[in-house]
């Protein structure tokens, strides 16, 4: 439910005409609640002071229901961001070694050890990008038609 409270906050916040339309509906819907929890009181017999302060603190606990949904999905999205940014840097981090290596390796003794080293790395490289990108790959390549 959290991520697709994220999700949707997200898809809203992206676009101003879909904020705006968000924040025209919501205005509509607490204002409509209102109303609905009004029209009840009316009907219960009760002080004008204790109806007011029910109806208030009623649509209060809407409005605070409201926002904390609002938070929680805010939340949820920048643990989602942090995530996926300590996701990249880690592989980043393992990408630059293996570069390190191969940039390295022209100092190696023998040709063979060379070779051997610059492989090595590329493979490493070629594992850490599959990670990062699991979609991208010769499985996916084979289903596109060539020409």
């Amino acid at each position: 439910m959290r991520l697709a409270l994220s999700t949707a906050l997200l898809f809203v916040l992206e676009n101003r005409r879909r904020m705006w339309f968000a924040v025209v509906c919501t205005t509509i819907l607490f204002g409509l609640f209102e109303f609905a929890v009004s029209r009840w009181f009316i009907g219960v017999n009760i002080s004008p002071n204790l109806h007011a302060a029910l109806q208030a603190s009623i649509v209060g606990i809407g409005a605070g229901v409201s926002l904390w949904l609002l938070l929680l999905g805010i939340i949820e999205r920048r643990k989602m961001v942090a995530d996926e940014l300590h996701r990249v840097a880690e592989l980043n981090h393992a990408i630059r070694n293996s570069l390190e290596l191969i940039v390295l390796a022209h100092y190696s003794e023998t040709d063979c050890e060379h070779k051997t080293i610059v492989l090595e790395c590329t493979n490493r490289i070629d594992q850490t990008l599959r990670k990062l990108f699991p979609v991208i790959g010769r499985e996916r390549y084979r289903d596109i038609p060539r020409k």
